[in-house]
């Protein structure tokens, strides 16, 4: 399905916000940022208060979000993006609402450095110095799931696979809904199409700034969850809710403004030295891990290659400019930290020289230990503790995330291990109850 909304005139400043709420009859307006963790936390606000917000006077209790202020009461300003100004395509009863996307500020104006927006800003800026004009484009897979199954909470309204259509899939509908809803938001999408899994879809989003992607994937997961839910579907990005069907990944497809050997080759190189430590960032849960398995083509060895869809890194050939794919992320994470991450590792293999070796021919499942040792390909962490000792480890992805998100992100992560850690499953009562 591919778009052809080009007409969308997306606002450049605070008088097309105002005219453009004043013409769709906006009533409300949904002040939107993310927390650490990349969960939508919202602020709203008549739209008599919009002239008010656009101005950087609209406050909230940075004490009460995750992983921003702990332990004390502070006001944080919100910062509206006007260019992130849209309509939503839904009316709750008689009012309609928009958003905005917001940066976080202290009240003196300062930028928070804890906010992932910001941080995602940053990390660009320094980019800009290496690599003048990187894009990147986004493969998001998700499940749909009946929401009316109360005794099976994960049973999907098809049996579909790969690129399968059934006229009365209402699956299949929810997806259409949810293009057509992004699409009127100004959010492009390049294709969408049936995943392997029974229930599962992907939405593909076009090469454009690095921001921007962050930006529409943050969007996407709730606009997704909330037109899926007037199907009678649950939209979720949780990399492995089925343990027998196909995990849901992000693939982040970076191009170069240049098409450059030696950049490119450099860009791939500092994702694969870093991806140990990216890894705890594009994949932030302990479920993450059940995706990241030799199977369904999930990437499990720092290893790139022009054609294996296992490998953790694929550079397709014969393609101007040059798209460089990282399969590892999955859609759970904070979109904001993700692209933060890999973008700072691709950068510093450009500073640095990094190269990655030559490129695998073959599947990576096929690799032997002896392969692996001799072309010196390592393995991505198989916990979300595992990953968290590779970021405490790797300088490179610690400044990419900043000192107090990085903090802040290893707490929480950390603690929600050591949750899973102490939660007994019902795998381990069907195993062990009555045989011990």
């Amino acid at each position: 399905m591919h778009s052809s909304s080009n007409d969308y005139k997306r606002p450049s400043g605070k008088r097309d916000v105002l005219r453009l709420a004043k013409e769709h009859d906006v009533r409300f307006v949904r002040m939107v940022f993310a927390d650490i963790l990349g969960i939508s936390k919202t602020v709203s606000i008549p739209v008599a208060e919009l002239d008010r917000a656009l101005e950087g006077r609209v406050t909230f209790d940075g004490g009460s979000i995750d992983g921003f202020v702990r332990g004390e009461e502070l006001d944080m300003v919100l910062l509206p993006d006007p260019t992130s100004f849209a309509v939503y395509p839904w009316i709750s009863g008689e009012a309609r609402e928009a958003r905005l996307i917001c940066d976080i500020a202290t009240p003196d104006g300062t930028a928070f450095e804890g906010c992932p927006r910001t941080t995602l800003k940053r990390v660009i800026e320094s980019a800009n110095a290496i690599l003048p004009g990187v894009q990147a484009a986004l493969e998001i897979e998700f499940y749909l799931f009946n929401r009316d199954d109360l005794t099976n909470s994960t049973h999907t309204s098809d049996v579909g696979s790969y690129f399968d259509f059934a006229p009365n899939d209402r699956g299949e509908e929810a997806r259409s809904a949810i293009v057509a809803a992004l699409e009127s938001m100004g959010i492009l999408v390049s294709g969408s199409h049936h995943e392997h899994g029974h229930g599962q879809h992907e939405i593909d989003l076009p090469h454009g700034s690095v921001l921007a992607a962050a930006d529409q994937l943050f969007a996407l997961r709730g606009v997704a969850k909330h037109v899926a839910a007037r199907f009678g579907l649950d939209a979720t990005f949780m990399p492995k809710p089925l343990e027998h069907q196909a995990g849901s990944g992000l693939h982040v497809d970076f191009r170069l403004a240049e098409d450059d050997e030696s950049a490119r080759l450099y860009f791939i190189g500092g994702l694969l030295r870093h991806a140990p430590a990216t890894t705890a960032v594009c994949n932030s849960t302990v479920n993450s891990y059940k995706r990241l398995v030799a199977a369904w083509d999930a990437p499990i060895y720092t290893v790139w290659s022009q054609r294996s869809a296992n490998a953790l890194v694929r550079v397709p050939p014969g393609q101007h400019p040059t798209r460089i794919e990282m399969r590892s992320p999955d859609g759970a994470g904070n979109p904001y930290l993700i692209l933060a991450a890999l973008l700072g590792a691709g950068c510093d293999g450009i500073a640095h020289a990094i190269l990655p070796g030559d490129p695998l021919v073959g599947s990576t499942y096929d690799l032997t230990e002896r392969d692996r040792r001799e072309r010196g390909i390592g393995t991505l962490p198989k916990s979300l503790r595992q990953a968290i000792v590779e970021l405490d480890a790797d300088p490179v992805v610690r400044k990419s995330l900043g000192d107090h998100i990085y903090h802040a992100f290893r707490d929480a992560k950390l603690a929600e291990y050591e949750r899973y850690r102490r939660a007994v499953h019902p795998w381990e009562r069907e195993a062990y109850l009555r045989i011990y």
